[in-house]
């Protein structure tokens, strides 16, 4: 049984390696270690201590990585590391493995182990970034190997361990594996980062040790520690900021964050496991998946005999008496096949085929989101009902995270059959591009409309146009990652990175202009939009010509 989970695990971390998600968040991985620990004169910080930066020791420069890789990795590693249960039931691997004498227990452990692979690749990078940097800034050239790695150990493989426990979770539950559950771990991920930092929340980032160990080196060396504070996050400090020696956690204070490590590991191996009690593995029955024909114009066609609908031999009337809602289906001789119903794939008149095409598109979007919006609709009051703070709204950041679910099924057709195909047929996919990339405006307007009236009527002419200027760049956004990774992940990767950076008021990153006049100019941002759109639209009509 350890066999079979260890070469599982092994070959679904080497399958995931080679994805566009993988590399994207490697590299950023890699950027936010230059960025925690630059090696120039950058004010930009991922561990603050009031207006104090450390000498890059090895126990300072290996914590505030390691720090900076558990914030970044548990938001953006999380798309990587969820859809693997999707992914095997939809190439058909899931049910060779259903074959095979692993049990369902094995089959999610072997998940969890690749999850585990997949962020231990990404840590050790981060770590030989992290030595990099001691030996070319120079503070100190002796290398402590125990104090560098030793945050790593403690605070950001526990906390990552839970993060794949909760990928594996998330994929054995229908309805979390697509953009919803990106959305709903993009809360928990807030809430958990939050309440790390506050006093009475989990220490799962180890806060309060390290803060301890800082106060006694800077009381050791006469400084003053009453009003020194800690804060993780990306941000950028312009003040001439005083340094402090502080060699990092030793082997003899790892008792405490130790302790949550292994509780944060024994958690993460339940959550993993936990999803064997409802998940049956894969079934090769369309009725188990919510396929049912005719939604799309086709219709199953039997040859008279056996197994056949009633009314299906008789040549007739087989729409009548064989399918209840009259359709008409062809029946050739031989096997089971597919026909088209003419009837619903009859091409829309000329003058209406942009609107129908768009509408149809929407309908894609929201389809199983009955919910939608009704949320919408709820932030729209909201946003009503709160006043803007300067160039912020308060509902911005949370209404830009609500259309999420939609957004990721844009530009592929991950769950749509073989819908591509059958639409690689049809004239103009210029107009078909254009119509999906509507189709995401619409869920966007439709969130963001309120906050930006409301900072428009406060005068916030700038802040309002920069929320509609987001409207555009997001679906956008949306359409590149789907064509180019034929995927949803992709986007659910890089989307939170982008927002994360819009909510620590990055202004390079601030695509809705909450930072006012530090943020690119929505001139700008609608330039960058109608880019990434044009991109997107190339992209598909190479592929078109190249079939």
């Amino acid at each position: 049984m350890v066999t079979r989970i260890g070469a599982l695990a092994l070959a679904d971390f080497r399958e995931r390696r080679r994805r566009p998600g993988y590399l994207v968040v490697l590299l950023g991985t890699l950027a936010l270690g230059l960025l925690a620990a630059p090696v120039g004169d950058s004010r930009w910080e991922v561990f603050q201590v009031t207006d104090l930066h450390g000498r890059y020791t090895s126990g300072y420069v290996g914590t505030v990585t390691a720090l900076g890789g558990a914030v970044w990795l548990s938001l953006a590693g999380f798309g990587v590391a969820r859809g693997g249960i999707g992914r095997d039931e939809l190439s058909g691997v899931g049910r060779l493995l259903a074959a095979t004498p692993l049990s369902r227990p094995g089959y999610l452990a072997g998940k969890f182990l690749s999850n585990l692979l997949l962020f231990g690749s990404m840590l050790l990078a981060l770590a030989g970034t992290a030595l990099a940097v001691q030996l070319i800034k120079g503070d100190s050239a002796q290398v402590d190997a125990v104090r560098l790695l030793l945050p790593y150990v403690l605070i950001t493989l526990p906390l990552l361990a839970a993060v794949a426990g909760c990928a594996v979770l998330f994929d054995t539950v229908r309805g979390l594996r697509g953009g919803l559950g990106a959305a709903v771990w993009s809360a928990v991920w807030l809430v958990m980062v939050l309440g790390a930092q506050a006093g009475g929340g989990p220490d799962v980032l180890g806060m309060r040790r390290i803060s301890a160990s800082i106060r006694e080196s800077l009381a050791a060396a006469g400084r003053p520690v009453s009003g020194v504070e800690f804060s993780v996050g990306l941000t950028a400090d312009n003040r001439v900021l005083g340094t402090f020696d502080w060699p990092g956690l030793g082997p003899g204070e790892a008792g405490g964050p130790a302790a949550t490590g292994v509780l944060l590991v024994g958690a993460a191996v339940g959550i993993a496991l936990v999803g064997a009690l409802w998940f049956r593995r894969f079934d090769g029955d369309p009725a188990r998946r919510g396929i049912r024909p005719g939604r799309l114009g086709i219709r199953l066609a039997w040859p008279g005999g056996a197994g056949a609908p009633t009314g299906a031999s008789n040549p007739g009337g087989p729409g009548k008496a064989g399918w209840p809602d009259g359709g008409a289906a062809v029946s050739p001789p031989g096997p089971a096949g597919f026909a088209l119903d003419r009837a619903r794939t009859a091409a829309p008149r000329q003058g209406r085929i942009g609107f129908d095409a768009m509408l149809g598109e929407l309908r894609i979007l929201v389809r199983g989101q009955r919910l939608w919006w009704a949320g919408a609709a709820l932030l729209a009051v909201t946003a009503a009902a709160v006043a803007p703070n300067g160039p912020n709204h308060a509902v911005l950041p949370l209404a830009v995270l609500w259309p999420l679910p939609l957004w990721a099924r844009m530009g592929h057709r991950a769950d749509g059959g073989s819908t591509d195909q059958l639409l690689a047929a049809c004239p103009s996919p210029l107009r078909r591009g254009l119509a999906g990339l509507l189709a995401g405006v619409v869920p966007a307007l439709a969130v963001l409309a309120v906050p930006a009236l409301r900072l428009a009527a406060a005068g916030q002419s700038r802040a309002a146009l920069g929320a509609v200027a987001g409207a555009l760049l997001v679906p956008a956004l949306a359409l590149l990652c789907g064509s180019l990774s034929r995927g949803p992940r992709l986007f659910q990767t890089v989307y939170p990175m982008l927002w994360y950076g819009m909510v620590n008021h990055v202004s390079g990153l601030d695509f809705l202009g909450a930072s006012g006049d530090r943020a690119p100019a929505p001139a700008a941002i609608a330039g960058l939009a109608a880019a990434l759109a044009a991109a997107a639209l190339a992209l598909e009509a190479i592929r078109r010509a190249v079939r």
